[in-house]
């Protein structure tokens, strides 16, 4: 695992506007509520899809603890689009953090430089602030309930 500077509780939470798996923009200004970003480094990889397919089965039980998840890589939106339909997701949205490249992972330290990829990480902004943060191995999937108990 490469050693990440991923932002820590208290940081001030990077604002963003990045496109959904279907090339509607989303900013984050216009969130209500808690945003939960779950970094993965690429689309059409095993791990990445499980880690996606838990956020989806998990959806309702984040949106009821008042958060708003979203998948994040530097895939664009359209390969966004097409592994959302083949992992079967239709609640989660993925964001493509393509262009300019890695921008959102980089603001939240998240970013490989060596591999033009994000790294593992799961972090949990409110209010405009880090409310917690944590990076994985890549080959790891991220436990959800550790990351609902962190909600």
């Amino acid at each position: 695992m490469i050693p990440l500077t991923i932002l820590q509780k208290g940081d001030k939470a990077p604002e963003f506007e990045l496109r959904t798996q279907t090339g509607e923009k989303i900013n984050s200004k216009d969130i209500e509520g808690k945003i939960l970003l779950a970094f993965h480094p690429l689309a059409f990889t095993a791990v990445c899809g499980d880690q996606m397919r838990d956020l989806e089965r998990n959806y309702e039980r984040l949106k009821e603890k008042g958060i708003t998840p979203f998948g994040v890589s530097v895939d664009a939106h359209p390969s966004k689009g097409v592994w959302a339909k083949a992992l079967d997701i239709s609640d989660l949205t993925l964001l493509s953090d393509f262009n300019p490249k890695g921008e959102l992972a980089k603001a939240c330290g998240v970013y490989v430089e060596e591999a033009g990829i994000s790294g593992r990480a799961v972090l949990i902004f409110e209010d405009g602030e880090v409310k917690w943060s944590k990076q994985y191995p890549d080959e790891q999937l991220p436990d959800i309930e550790e990351i609902i108990e962190h909600c």
